[in-house]
Order: structure tokens, then C-alpha cells, then sequence
């Protein structure tokens, strides 16, 4: 399954079993595997991102070096020009004919080129933007999941401070009481 079909990115818990001497141990571990898993998930998700935005360089870079390519071959062709007035009427309007097009080749190729590099640069855009925004929400969580975390524990330390201060009080009384049964 992709990030990208998950609603939540990564779905936090905040609160985990309590055990005599803290959290439970493999709710923790479970937790944090889950976690991680779906770290290494964004972490393919912009790995494979940012090889499709490699190859679609590489690519452009190929189609600009075969237009380059073929802008120079035509070049040396045309340096020696036909002269139309040797040549018969219909042979002449073939050559018109063949420049046209020589140019419709060149305007359309370059259009292309332009349009690629234009979708590369975009998709290279919206790829940063997206894996920055991912990697925000993740520290965000992460940093709301610690707090919350760090909330509970207080909270259970000061409920096992209450619960000792009652047992050292009721056993102080008893004390007391066993105390003033011996005098």
C-alpha cells in the first residue's frame, strides 16, 4: 500500500497499558516498529520519486543532445544552399516544401523540449514540496505524541505518589493503632 492512497499519514497513538513499572513493554515496541515501518514507506515513496524525477532528467538531457544532434546536421545542410533556378519547377517546390516542414520539425521539437523540461521541473517541484510537507506532519506528530506521552506519564507518577502516600498513611495509622494496643 502507497502513502499516497492512506488518509492519515501515520496513525499516532497517544496512550499505551500501564504496567506496574511503566508501560507495557510490547505495546511500546509494536508502536514504534509501525512507526518505523512507516517511515522506511515515505522514505521509499520519495526514493522512487526522486529516481522517476532522475530518469525524466536524463531523458530531457537525451532529447536536448539528439535535438542539438540534429540542429547541427541540418545546419551543415543548409550551408549549401540549392539554388531554385537550376533546378525544375517541381523539384523547387520540394525543396520549399521540405524547409517548411525542416522548420515545423524544429519548432515542434522544441516546443517538446520546453514542455518536458517544464514537466520535470514541476513534478520536481511538487515532489520537494510534498516530501517537505510529509516530513513536517511527521515531526508534528512525532513532537504531539512525546508531549501526550510525556502528559501520561506525569500523570501516572503523581497517581503512584497519591496511591504510596495512602499506603505509607494507612500504614502509619495501623502503627499507630497497633502502638497504642501494646500500652
Amino acid at each position: 500500500m502507497s502513502v499516497e492512497s492512506r488518509t492519515e499519514l501515520v496513525p499516532l497513538r497517544t496512550w499505551f497499558g500501564l504496567r506496574w513499572r511503566g508501560y507495557d513493554r510490547d505495546e511500546v515496541d509494536d508502536y514504534v516498529s509501525e512507526l518505523e515501518a512507516e517511515l522506511r514507506l515515505v522514505t521509499a515513496d520519495r526514493d522512487a520519486s526522486e529516481a522517476r524525477a532522475d530518469a525524466l532528467a536524463s531523458r530531457l538531457m537525451s532529447v536536448q543532445e539528439e535535438n542539438a544532434g540534429l540542429q547541427d546536421g541540418l545546419h551543415r545542410i543548409c550551408l549549401t544552399p540549392i539554388d531554385p533556378k537550376g533546378l525544375p519547377e517541381r523539384l523547387a517546390r520540394m525543396v520549399a516544401l521540405a524547409e517548411e516542414e525542416r522548420r515545423d520539425v524544429i519548432r515542434d521539437a522544441q516546443l517538446k523540449a520546453l514542455m518536458i523540461v517544464g514537466e520535470a521541473e514541476q513534478r520536481a517541484r511538487m515532489l520537494d514540496e510534498e516530501a517537505a510537507n510529509k516530513r513536517e506532519e511527521i515531526r508534528e506528530d512525532f513532537r504531539l505524541a512525546m508531549s501526550a506521552r510525556r502528559a501520561e506519564a506525569m500523570r501516572a507518577l503523581a497517581e503512584l505518589r497519591n496511591v504510596a502516600i495512602d499506603e505509607a498513611e494507612r500504614i502509619i495509622a495501623e502503627a499507630k493503632v497497633h502502638g497504642a494496643r501494646i500500652d
